[in-house]
């Protein structure tokens, strides 16, 4: 016989999960009419613009997240407060947006001219990608008013909105002779629309007009200068196959990697659950009996499933890589590596989530010169201007943040316990 809090949470991870697939399908179709209908040197484009695209993002958050976060688990149902760290939090997500594209922008730029596009044309698509950026930074900030608030109904929305309209605009321009920079602006379009709705739901919770507090500005500062060299390092490293293969390989190359990258999303369900469902609940647990068996929980449960998808993926290349072509049915050997590489990282993530929504990010700094030491041997034995190279450089790469994260929450747990800072109750 279930008891009453696990019934809820079969209830609730089932409802969540069941939409969250409609979600992945309807994006995994979009990503995959996209590989379908572009040719590899328009899809390489696609690709690059992407990648540099996700750099800015990570770089423009550096860590106001999960300050947000951290600070939001004790403040948001105090509305005045909430509306308070809400709006701090976005003038400095602005700010951060901004030396993103300074910095970033011109190296976006030249790589897409350095693979082939015209000036004119890589002009156009960085303006398309941008205005997409702009509109993942208020998503950055007020998508964690629901998360908070554990309106997952609202969020499963607010997603299906942006999958099913991405994929609508995706398939009109199919219709037609459609490039990256179309292709970019249905995208952009899309992740505009969901911005608006989620502008629109938060104006029930958050009060306007309210001032900046330099406390919590401090405070989230304080995640930044903790968290930045972590974001700068990641916002490289969660795009370095790509970087290496733009600069070392050819551009049908490109297409390969970004179209394998594509198979990932068979993680993206499971990442979901955690970064909707369980960080925001993690983030507030007050009680140490509670948090210690539940990260160990989350992470047994997720690394299991992970291994699930990797053995499919092992039994079945063929079949997946059927999914995105016969331009790409010959790359069987570098499809597991990529699923690998994915499964490896994506439960970094989730150590990194669980980790940061506590503020236990003191260690980070060892991700770093671990990670870079890594990829200087690697560099010295791995050929990485091949598409088999630079994933095994990529998977490689992985391991010692995923081992740093570990340690960072064995050093949490320890010092939460020296400190008494939880009821044991």
């Amino acid at each position: 016989m279930l008891t009453s809090k696990t019934q809820y949470w079969v209830k609730t991870l089932t409802k969540f999960v069941s939409v969250q697939l409609i979600v992945q399908a309807l994006g995994f179709a979009s990503g995959v009419l996209i590989i379908r209908t572009l040719s590899k040197e328009e899809y390489a484009y696609f690709t690059i613009a992407n990648s540099l695209q996700s750099t800015m993002n990570v770089l423009a958050d550096g860590g106001i997240s999960s300050g947000i976060l951290s600070i939001g688990g004790k403040v948001w149902q105090e509305r005045y407060h909430f509306s308070q760290l809400i709006r701090t939090g976005m003038q400095l997500r602005y700010y951060l947006g901004f030396t993103a594209v300074i910095v970033v922008g011109p190296i976006l730029l030249w790589l897409l001219i350095s693979n082939g596009t015209s000036f004119f044309y890589a002009i156009l698509i960085i303006l398309a990608i941008l205005i997409e950026l702009y509109f993942y930074l208020i998503q950055g900030v007020l998508g964690i008013v629901p998360l908070l608030k554990s309106q997952i109904q609202q969020i499963q929305r607010l997603d299906a909105i942006f999958a099913s309209s991405r994929l609508l605009f995706l398939a009109i321009a199919g219709l037609t002779s459609a490039n990256a920079l179309i292709y970019a602006c249905c995208s952009t379009a899309a992740s505009g629309l969901r911005t608006f709705f989620l502008q629109r739901w938060n104006n029930n919770f958050l009060e306007k007009d309210v001032p900046i507090n330099k406390e919590y500005s401090q405070q989230i500062k304080g995640s930044v200068r903790n968290l930045i060299a972590y974001s700068i390092f990641f916002s490289i490293q969660g795009q370095i196959t790509i970087w290496l293969i733009s600069v070392f390989g050819q551009t049908k190359s490109i297409a390969e990697v970004g179209a394998l990258g594509r198979l990932g999303v068979i993680f993206t369900v499971m990442t979901s659950v955690v970064s909707n469902i369980i960080v925001p609940r993690f983030a507030k647990y007050e009680s140490l009996k509670l948090l210690k068996p539940r990260y160990f929980q989350v992470m047994l449960i997720y690394t299991f499933l992970s291994s699930i998808l990797l053995a499919f993926s092992a039994t079945f290349p063929q079949q997946l890589l059927w999914i995105l072509g016969n331009k790409y049915d010959h790359l069987q050997e570098e499809l597991s590596l990529v699923v690998l590489a994915t499964m490896i990282s994506a439960i970094s993530s989730v150590a990194w989530s669980l980790n940061t929504s506590r503020g236990w990010t003191k260690d980070s700094w060892l991700i770093i010169p671990s990670t870079v030491l890594t990829q200087i041997v690697l560099l010295t034995i791995v050929d990485v201007s091949n598409v088999k190279g630079v994933i095994m450089f990529g998977l490689v790469s992985a391991l010692p943040t995923l081992l740093v994260n570990i340690y960072i929450n064995y050093k949490g747990f320890k010092n939460q316990y020296n400190r008494g800072n939880f009821l044991n109750a």
